[in-house]
């Protein structure tokens, strides 16, 4: 089906003619990657309140989850700078990335910190809630990505 749009060129409606199925394929691979990376963030959330409730296996939990995520959110980043510089948002994806990788090793070492003794909590617990929230932004600039530039 055909309509016009406002400067009265045909847009196709429907199914795609696969000209852009690269960029939807990786628009759609980058948005789970971002889910990954926000419910991770999530459950780093759930890990340190069963901590704070006292169940013993939580600081473990919470402690390697905050490597994985360092890691995983570095890694994600570069490999966003890499694999979507020719799209319109990708470059900006990375960048948000990397940007929440250093915050989460911000968090990490305020983290490792406050478990040594350091009265760092007040700071640790509303940047991990920060953290939820930008991840979730990650997340939803990925489903913004357009192969156009």
């Amino acid at each position: 089906m055909l309509q016009m749009n406002t400067v009265d060129a045909p847009v196709r409606m429907g199914r795609s003619t696969g000209a852009d199925e690269p960029g939807r394929n990786l628009r759609r691979r980058w948005t789970v990657i971002t889910i990954l990376l926000a419910s991770t963030f999530f459950l780093e959330a759930v890990f340190a309140g069963a901590m704070l409730s006292g169940s013993s296996w939580a600081r473990g939990a919470h402690a390697a989850t905050a490597m994985v995520l360092v890691a995983s959110t570095f890694a994600a980043g570069l490999l966003g700078l890499f694999t979507l510089r020719r799209f319109q948002h990708g470059r900006r994806l990375g960048l948000t990335l990397l940007s929440l990788s250093a915050a989460a090793f911000v968090q990490a070492a305020l983290g490792s910190l406050s478990a040594k003794g350091a009265n760092l909590t007040w700071i640790h617990v509303p940047l991990g809630v920060a953290l939820v929230t930008l991840s979730g932004l990650a997340a939803l600039s990925a489903r913004r990505l357009d192969g156009s530039r």
